[in-house]
């Protein structure tokens, strides 16, 4: 039996009076990568944030692993969890910004080691282990000691990878996490992500690299406007897309990657 990682029901996130997010449902299922490509302003990385409660939603549910995200629900009514338990929550759904959020005073090592210490409360020397693990996995074993400033971008991108991935969590979020990297240095963080994804990492990716979402997704989620204008497997998307608005999706952003 399959089992479902994150079950989403009719999702409303506003600022204001905006409405983001109009009543969006999804499901990911453990091991699954589920990409979800849409134009700027769709709602993706607000969709992320609802996720690990980095936003409060209005209304619907998100569940991960079974627990209701941010609330505990008492006769229909949602009151808002205690700050400690929602970082507790967070601590099982890492995340990964465009923007790699490194300490600049830690190394890449520090950096990788702090959550483990701090929120899973590891012995400093199984802290070390883990996170020296973890950085050879993403291909800097040699920079251990190494600062943020003295790293690339996709260097440091890959430490904030190795620093969320280290936590062990039941789900992993990739808010476009090549977008602000030189054109050369995203293959070498798409490439851990793939690594990632054949490893059974449960992922929810939102991305403008069509050729990862296509190679590795599962599953696709086209957004506009606050809503899933369409979802299915790779090949039906890209090969047989069933929307005017994801037809034209594709024709714009392919003229302006030529």
């Amino acid at each position: 039996m399959t089992q479902q990682v994150v079950d989403i029901k009719d999702l409303v996130k506003c600022f204001g009076t905006h409405e983001i997010l109009r009543g969006v449902s999804m499901e990911v299922d453990k091991g699954q990568v589920v990409v979800i490509v849409g134009p700027s302003g769709s709602g993706k990385t607000t969709l992320l944030r609802c996720i690990n409660f980095l936003e409060e939603y209005q209304d619907g549910r998100i569940y991960v692993d079974g627990q209701l995200v941010g609330y505990k629900e008492q006769n229909g009514t949602l009151t808002k969890l205690p700050e400690d338990t929602i970082a507790k929550m967070r601590a099982d759904v890492g995340m990964v910004f465009q923007s790699f959020n490194l300490f600049p005073h830690l190394t890449a090592l520090g950096n990788v080691m702090l959550g483990l210490t701090k929120v899973r409360r590891l012995p400093k020397s199984q802290a070390e282990e883990r996170a020296a693990t973890w950085l050879k996995r993403v291909g800097l074993g040699d920079k251990l000691k190494s600062y943020p400033s003295e790293l690339s971008g996709g260097q440091q991108q890959r430490v904030g990878i190795a620093r969320a991935v280290a936590m062990e969590p039941k789900l992993m979020l990739f808010d476009e996490v090549t977008s602000a990297l030189d054109p050369e240095l995203v293959n070498e963080v798409l490439s851990v992500m793939e690594d990632l994804a054949h490893s059974g990492m449960t992922m929810l990716v939102v991305t403008h690299e069509m050729f990862f979402a296509k190679e590795i997704a599962h599953h696709i989620i086209f957004m506009d406007e606050g809503i899933i204008v369409e979802e299915g497997p790779p090949r039906q998307i890209f090969e047989q897309p069933q929307t005017e608005r994801l037809r034209s999706f594709f024709y714009h952003f392919s003229r302006r990657t030529l």
